[in-house]
C-alpha cells in the first residue's frame, strides 16, 4: 500500500508555518482500553482454564488441581502438574491479554511502525541505578508490610474468604516443598517471573497509565491503581500489604518512567522469598513465618521512614538523569 502524501508530517517545512506538530493518531479513549483489557482478562482466563480442563483430562490427573487445591504431602508429579496450570493460566490471563490489548490500542501512535513498547516505556534498558534503588525500596519496606500485614488480620473479613484463603496458602505451602534445584527454577518462573512481567504489564502499564490520563492527581491514580491490584489477588487478609507493595511498584513506574524498574523489583520481592524458602527447607514456611512475626509500631514507623528516605534519592537520581540528558 502507498503511503499518503496528504499527511501533515510529509508536507515542507515552511518558514511560514514553524513548529509543524507530526501526524499522530489519536490515543484510544480511557475507558475504551479499560473495557478492552477486562474483556481480554476474562476471554484468556476462561480459555486457559478450558485447557487446563482438557489437560486434567487427557493426562488422567487429580481433578482437585482444577480448584487449586494441593495437600501438603502432594507428590513430586502432583506439584509439577500445578504448577504447569497455573502458570498456564497465569501466563495467558495477565501476559497474553495484557500485551494483545497494548498492541492493538498503541500501534502507531507516535511513530509510522508499532510502538506498543512506548507505550509501556519498554524500549529502553533500565539504569543500573534505578533497578537497584527499586530492589532497595521494597527490601526496607519489608517491616512495614508485616506491621500492616498484622493490622489487616484484625480487620473483620467475611468466613468464606479466610477458608478460600487458607485453601489458597496451603496450596502454596506445598508447592514451596522443594527436593531440588529444578523446583526452585520452576517456583521462580511460576511466583516470581511471570508475576513480574504480566502483573506489571496489566496493572502498571495498562490500568494505572489510562488512570493517570483521567485522574489530574497521580498521587489519586497510584492509590486507586494498588488497590485495584491488591483486589484482584483475592487474598484479602494480604489487602493492606499487597496494598502497599502495588503502591511502591507504581511509584517506581510513574518516578523512573521506565517499565522493567517495577518489573526487576516485582522479580526480586517474590524471588527472594522463594530462594529464601529453599534455603530454610521444610523447617518453617515463609507463609508460617508471615503470620508467627510481630513487628512492633516503631520498628513499622523506622521502615516507613527509611521507605521515604529511599524514594527521596530516587528522585534525586532522577533529577539528575534529566539535567544530564
Amino acid at each position: 500500500m502507498e503511503e499518503n502524501p496528504n499527511r501533515p508530517d510529509k508536507f515542507p517545512e515552511s518558514p511560514l508555518v514553524p513548529n509543524i506538530a507530526p501526524w499522530q493518531m489519536s490515543a484510544p479513549k480511557v475507558r475504551v482500553v479499560l473495557l478492552a483489557l477486562l474483556s481480554g482478562c476474562i476471554f484468556f482466563a476462561l480459555a486457559s482454564t478450558f485447557l487446563s480442563q482438557v489437560i486434567v483430562s487427557w493426562g488422567g490427573w487429580n481433578e482437585n488441581l482444577m480448584s487449586g487445591t494441593l495437600a501438603s504431602d502432594a507428590s513430586t508429579a502432583e506439584r509439577w502438574q500445578m504448577r504447569l496450570l497455573l502458570g498456564i493460566r497465569h501466563f495467558a490471563t495477565f501476559t497474553v491479554a495484557g500485551w494483545l490489548v497494548v498492541w492493538m490500542l498503541y500501534r502507531g501512535i507516535t511513530r509510522p511502525r508499532p510502538n506498543w513498547a512506548d507505550y509501556l516505556l519498554a524500549r529502553r534498558a533500565p539504569r543500573m541505578s534505578d533497578a537497584a534503588l527499586g530492589m532497595v525500596l521494597l527490601l526496607v519496606s519489608v517491616p512495614l508490610v508485616l506491621y500492616l500485614f498484622q493490622i489487616n488480620k484484625m480487620l473483620p473479613i467475611p468466613d468464606t474468604f479466610r477458608e478460600l484463603e487458607a485453601q489458597a496458602n496451603e496450596a502454596l505451602k506445598a508447592l514451596l516443598h522443594m527436593d531440588d534445584w529444578s523446583e526452585l527454577v520452576g517456583n521462580l518462573f511460576l511466583i516470581a517471573l511471570l508475576p513480574a512481567l504480566g502483573e506489571e504489564l496489566v496493572f502498571r502499564g495498562m490500568v494505572q497509565q489510562q488512570l493517570m490520563r483521567r485522574i489530574a492527581n497521580p498521587w489519586q491514580a497510584l492509590a486507586i491503581s494498588a488497590a485495584i491490584f491488591s483486589f484482584f489477588h483475592f487474598q484479602f487478609e494480604g489487602f493492606l500489604p499487597r496494598f502497599l507493595l502495588g503502591f511502591l511498584l507504581g511509584w517506581l513506574y510513574w518516578q523512573t518512567r521506565n517499565f522493567w524498574v517495577p518489573v526487576i523489583a516485582h522479580f526480586f520481592n517474590n524471588g527472594v522469598q522463594v530462594i529464601a524458602q529453599y534455603a530454610w527447607g521444610d523447617q518453617e514456611t515463609v507463609i508460617e513465618l508471615e503470620n508467627d512475626v510481630q513487628v512492633p509500631w516503631f520498628v513499622g514507623l523506622l521502615s516507613l521512614f527509611m521507605v521515604l528516605a529511599v524514594m527521596r534519592v530516587i528522585i534525586s537520581s532522577s533529577k539528575e538523569k534529566a539535567t544530564f540528558f
